[in-house]
Formats: C-alpha cells, sequence, structure tokens
C-alpha cells in the first residue's frame, strides 16, 4: 500500500474543543494506493468529524443505509458525524483513494450550499490537485497553513459541485487546453484564429474546436471575444483613453467593429458605457 497523509497535528489523534469552534477546519487529509493488501474500515459510531473520499481510480465498496454498494472512479462518498463508516478496498481493484477529515461551525452550510452528496462526479485532475494540495500544507505546516487548507476544501467543493452539475465536464478536462487558455489570458490582444489555436494546442481544427467546447462551454472566438470585451470594459472604466486605444488595445484593429462586437456583449456602446465612470 502507498499512504500519504498528514494532519494537523501529528502528535495527537484528538479532536479538540477548538477546532470544532473554527468556521471550517481541515484535520486531515490524505491519499491511498491499495496494491497488495485488502483493506477494511469498522466505525459503526464513526468519528466526531465529517469525511469525504474521493475515488480517483479503482473501486470501493461502502455500506449505505444498510445495504452494501460499490462505487467506482470518480465517485464521492460522504460521512457525516456520528454516521456509520463501514467500507473495504481490495487489491485486486488496485483502487487509489483520497480523503479529507473537516469540522467547523460552516460545514453543515457548506455542504448543503454546494450539494454535497455521495455521488458519482467524476475523474478530475482538477480535484485531484487540490487534494494534493492539502496534503502539502498539512505536511509542511507552513505560516497560514490552517487557512489555506480552509480556503483549499471550500475549492474543493465548489469543483465537486460543478462536476455534478455539469457530468459532460468529467472528460472534458484537457492539459493542452488549459495550457492555451493560460497563453491566451496573457497575449488575448495578439491576432488569433481557431487554426492558431489548434496548432498551439497539436490539434486539427475540427478536433480542436470539438475539445474546446467541451472544456471551455463555449467556442473558441466566442471565449476569446467575451475576454477582449472584459479588459475593453475595465479600461472603460479606469484608463484616461479614447475609445479607438482601447480597442487596439485589446485586439481589435477597426473600432467600428470593436464599437459593434462590445454593444452585441454589453447592451450598450463604448461611450455609453464609458459615462457610467464615476
Amino acid at each position: 500500500m502507498i499512504r500519504v497523509a498528514a494532519q494537523v497535528n501529528p502528535d495527537s489523534k484528538v479532536l479538540l474543543p477548538e477546532y470544532f469552534e473554527k468556521d471550517l477546519f481541515v484535520y486531515s487529509c490524505g491519499y491511498q494506493h491499495f496494491k497488495t493488501k485488502d483493506y477494511h474500515i469498522n466505525r459503526p459510531k464513526g468519528r466526531k468529524d465529517y469525511q469525504l473520499l474521493y475515488i480517483y481510480k479503482g473501486y470501493g465498496s461502502f455500506l449505505i443505509d444498510g445495504e452494501t454498494k460499490v462505487f467506482g472512479p470518480g465517485s464521492i462518498i460522504l460521512c457525516r458525524p456520528d454516521g456509520p463508516q463501514i467500507y473495504s478496498y481490495y487489491a485486486k481493484d488496485n483502487p487509489e483513494i483520497y480523503w479529507i477529515h473537516f469540522l467547523g461551525t460552516t460545514s453543515d452550510a457548506l455542504l448543503e450550499k454546494y450539494e454535497i452528496r455521495t455521488a458519482f462526479a467524476g475523474e478530475s485532475r482538477v480535484v485531484k490537485h487540490i487534494f494534493d494540495e492539502i496534503i502539502l500544507e498539512l505536511q509542511l505546516r507552513r505560516p497560514g497553513f490552517q487557512e489555506i487548507c480552509a480556503a483549499d476544501l471550500q475549492k474543493l467543493l465548489i469543483h465537486i459541485s460543478r462536476l455534478y452539475a455539469k457530468p459532460e465536464a468529467v472528460t472534458s478536462e484537457n492539459p493542452q487546453i488549459d495550457k492555451l487558455l493560460a497563453h491566451i489570458n496573457k497575449r488575448y490582444m495578439e491576432e488569433w484564429t481557431v487554426k492558431r489555436m489548434a496548432d498551439y494546442c497539436h490539434m486539427s481544427v475540427d478536433y480542436f474546436s470539438h475539445q474546446f467546447k467541451l472544456v471551455v462551454g463555449v467556442p473558441p472566438l466566442q471565449f476569446l471575444n467575451r475576454l477582449r470585451i472584459d479588459h475593453a470594459k475595465e479600461m472603460l472604466l479606469t484608463e484616461d483613453l479614447y475609445i479607438g486605444e482601447i480597442s487596439k488595445l485589446v485586439g481589435y484593429n477597426n473600432p467600428l467593429y470593436f464599437s459593434r462586437a462590445f454593444k452585441k456583449a454589453t447592451g450598450s456602446s463604448p461611450k455609453q458605457y464609458t459615462s457610467n465612470r464615476a
């Protein structure tokens, strides 16, 4: 078994009363890869904190409402305080599991807000990365690590909620598209075409366009236009520049086309939008 784990206080396994008084508190977090031995947990009365398990690979067998259920890759299992925790992982399934224990006065409200529940969410590199980051923060215990872990936990819940809401996003993560997005965010003012974007990702135009929409939710040029308009709005409200200057700065060589695109996106012309500046 490969196990990488850490907790807020490595010298004690006791849940101190002060932990429960915090808004959101991460007690421990870890990763386990079961390769040679089976693993069983039998906690009929559970624990006093919350536990969130994420099956990244393989399978796990859990007793839910008196019935044994098998959950596969991408499944989220939520264990509430004082609820039974009875589950098993079998080496033959080669499971990789992430888990986190947390508590705090806002825990219930956050779980309700993001509708976190035992259900399929999907195999997500983003979710995996957040778990890894929390583990590292708990291991290094640098100044402010508890606050970072709490913030990362909320970020984790948000990403899980997104996966629940949009199952197709599970298969849409693409490192090449992610790299392109980061690049365009810095160079949105350059002359971009769908072909140039596809070439950057080493994909055909058709395949790229399909993948981009899966990841982002809109076609490539629509995303680019939205990004440019957002920057233009900020400049119109904060910079003392002519509309033609802003047009060029955000990537439109034709001020008339920029004005039309701006009005289509915002419902008002750049000049009208500027009049709103305080």
